[in-house]
């Protein structure tokens, strides 16, 4: 009988897993509560459907770069489907989208012989196109409860998601692992040539390969509506990139014809458990990503020394010198595999232990969490919400709050299991920035069940209960732009507008009130209406563009002062700034300082650091007991170059340092 190594290819993720779950068990009492555990496995879930796919491609030496993108496209048409035909067309439908995407792009690779780096990136592009043209860039709801249990059910108290996981990665490893297709597979990864010459129709498998993991993509795309309510057009937006960080983490060598799917789903859950400990650990979001890059490269190093490392474990370091210190008595097997495997299931028992010491001598400590916030934010990549960030921070210290802040990156998925991770924590108070409001309404209906009141801003969660909500009017602040373009060109000529990011509710709120705006502007005609994703550096290509195709505007609307500086410099470089007008919306300095020099014509003003402070004012408030005023819908300011000076006296009178400098 063919025996076993601990530290084979397939067994290195498990111990990376059981290493990190070791550190984080001893860093804080909450990592092993049960209610976490089942976080981390269903934050898991849809990254690692999704890598058990990729980890088909890639054993082939190939890559998919378009699995997120097919995930968002299966989950607006099944919506859409299910809307109208009911749960299993839905089904078949989202299925179909998958396995068609799987084969355009392994025919691509196959018969057009294109290489998958670039033909799956071109068809992420093509995907996430067809996405947005599909839904207009709105989420679709889904409101059956048969398919929303795919995402919020629970079997055996154990969510449902997490079955999936594991009854889909037992069945595709089986066929990787036990099934003739599986040996076709690994045999054309190490050598399609020889593979060929055997007799193995290359082609064929690389085309079903392809397949399954737009398949499994798909699946994916189930579970993460499931769990959203809604299916959001950009929803797969990154996954990509984790998947293929959790296939490589597993072992599975980029060279391929080497790896196995219990790597992969290791590799995923590893990825989850990381998340998760930072997040208890109230680590930096921006250091988050230096951590988890650090423990993709340790797994490319293990990956690429693994002959070197797996001989030192399997013989010990001082064999040559000493072979009875590494082996049993008897010649049986290296006690070092034996002995490190006991180390570790010790410190596991040891730290369940100081957890359970620590949890017993915490209970009781309601008062303490009173003096606890956690602020999920949509994202901190926009100085808008950094500066909304730093007003929450000033606010806090001031009233004597721990204040654990969480960067969603414009992801509805990182902001879901963010504010899901922190419920386990029990904050007294959790501060949501949603990233739409239909993922802040899948928040708030858990932070309910949990007991933690939510205090929501900027948009408003589209279920739950809140305990307060406080927030600019979007749909004002598009209108406000509107005006204010309209005079800034005299009543009459062509406009552009850019637009903030597809599918994002904010961007449809802002885009909504700008052309309700510009109705009651009739001399002014909008000739170009393009995305800028809320960018500034996208914003000047755009903008380059759209002055190219229509010499004659005179006014440019952005949704955001970002992508309004972008217009800014792509105006500047035509040598235009004369004769056309520019308008922004959120106040940030840099469109103020532009502002001011003339550059813009005007922005509407929010105000970031002083919603920040009132957010943070809000939530002490409801954790406390206070009663507070349920729902504030603000109104920016339009502050135009005489008004700069005002505005940023204003600033400074708050606190705000920053800003205006």
């Amino acid at each position: 009988m063919k025996k076993i190594s601990l530290f084979s290819d397939q067994l290195r993720a498990v111990w990376m897993l059981a290493f990190v779950a070791i550190a984080l068990v001893f860093a804080t009492p909450l990592f092993l509560q049960p209610s976490n555990m089942l976080n981390v496995l269903l934050t898991a879930a849809v990254v690692a459907l999704i890598a058990a796919g990729q980890t088909y491609v890639i054993i082939l030496a190939e890559i998919d770069l378009s699995v997120g993108a097919v995930l968002g496209f299966s989950a607006i048409t099944t919506a859409s489907v299910i809307s109208q035909y009911g749960v299993v067309a839905g089904l078949a439908a989202g299925l179909a989208v998958g396995a068609l995407a799987g084969l355009i792009n392994g025919v691509l690779v196959t018969k057009a012989k294109m290489p998958s780096f670039i033909a799956t990136l071109a068809t992420m592009s093509i995907f996430a196109g067809l996405t947005l043209q599909f839904s207009q860039g709105n989420p679709v709801k889904v409101t059956s409860d048969a398919f929303l249990a795919l995402g919020q059910g629970n079997l055996l108290g154990i969510p449902t998601p997490i079955w999936i996981m594991l009854v889909l990665g037992v069945l595709f490893g089986y066929i990787l692992a036990r099934t003739r297709y599986g040996r076709e597979l690994y045999a054309t990864g190490d050598n399609a040539d020889a593979a060929r010459l055997a007799g193995i129709s290359t082609d064929r498998v690389k085309i079903i390969a392809f397949m399954i993991s737009g398949v499994l993509a798909a699946t994916a795309g189930f579970i993460l509506t499931a769990r959203l309510g809604t299916a959001q057009p950009t929803a797969g937006t990154g996954l990509e990139l984790a998947a293929i960080a959790a296939v490589i983490i597993g072992g599975t060598s980029l060279s391929g014809g080497r790896g196995a799917l219990l790597g992969t789903l290791v590799g995923a859950v590893l990825l989850a458990m990381i998340d998760n400990g930072l997040n208890l650990l109230n680590v930096s979001p921006f250091l988050q990503s230096v951590v988890k890059g650090a423990v993709i490269l340790l797994a490319v190093f293990v990956d690429r020394n693994s002959g070197v490392l797996m001989r030192i474990f399997r013989t010990g370091p001082a064999k040559a010198s000493a072979p009875a210190a590494a082996t049993a008595p008897g010649g049986g097997a290296p006690l070092l595999p034996k002995v490190a495997m006991l180390s570790v299931v010790g410190l596991l028992v040891v730290g369940a232990g100081v957890t359970t010491a620590v949890r017993s001598a915490d209970n009781g400590a309601a008062g303490a969490q009173q003096k606890t916030a956690t602020l999920v934010i949509s994202t901190l990549n926009n100085p808008f919400f950094v500066s909304v960030g730093d007003g929450a921070k000033d606010q806090a210290a001031k009233l004597g709050v721990t204040l654990d802040v969480q960067n969603a990156n414009n992801n509805d998925t990182a902001s879901l299991n963010q504010a899901t991770t922190a419920l386990v924590k029990k904050p007294g108070v959790l501060l949501l920035d949603p990233t739409s409001s239909e993922a802040g309404g899948s928040i708030t209906v858990k932070a309910n069940q949990a007991n933690v009141p939510v205090v929501a801003f900027d948009r408003a969660p589209d279920q739950g209960k809140l305990a307060a909500f406080i927030g600019y009017d979007a749909v004002q602040a598009g209108k406000n732009g509107a005006k204010a373009l309209c005079e800034a060109v005299g009543g009459s000529g062509k406009v552009a507008e850019l637009q903030g990011l597809l599918g994002t509710s904010v961007a449809r709120d802002r885009s909504q009130g700008f052309k309700a705006g510009m109705k009651e502007c009739p001399g002014v005609q909008v000739v170009a209406v393009q995305s800028a994703d809320f960018d500034r550096g996208k914003a000047l290509d755009v903008t380059t563009n759209i002055l190219q195709a229509n010499p004659g505007i005179t006014g440019i609307y952005g949704a955001n002062d970002e992508m309004a500086l972008g217009a800014v410099a792509a105006v500047k470089s035509r040598g235009l700034l004369s004769s056309i007008r520019i308008v922004g919306n959120d106040g940030i300095g840099d469109a103020l300082a532009a502002v001011k020099s003339g550059e813009m014509y005007a922005t509407n003003a929010e105000s970031p650091f002083a919603l920040g402070q009132e957010v943070a004012k809000i939530g002490h408030a409801v954790a406390t007991g206070e009663k507070v005023e349920e729902s504030r819908v603000l109104q920016g300011k339009l502050v135009t170059g005489s008004g700069v000076d005002d505005f940023c006296s204003y600033l400074r009178g708050i606190g705000d340092t920053a800003t205006c400098k």
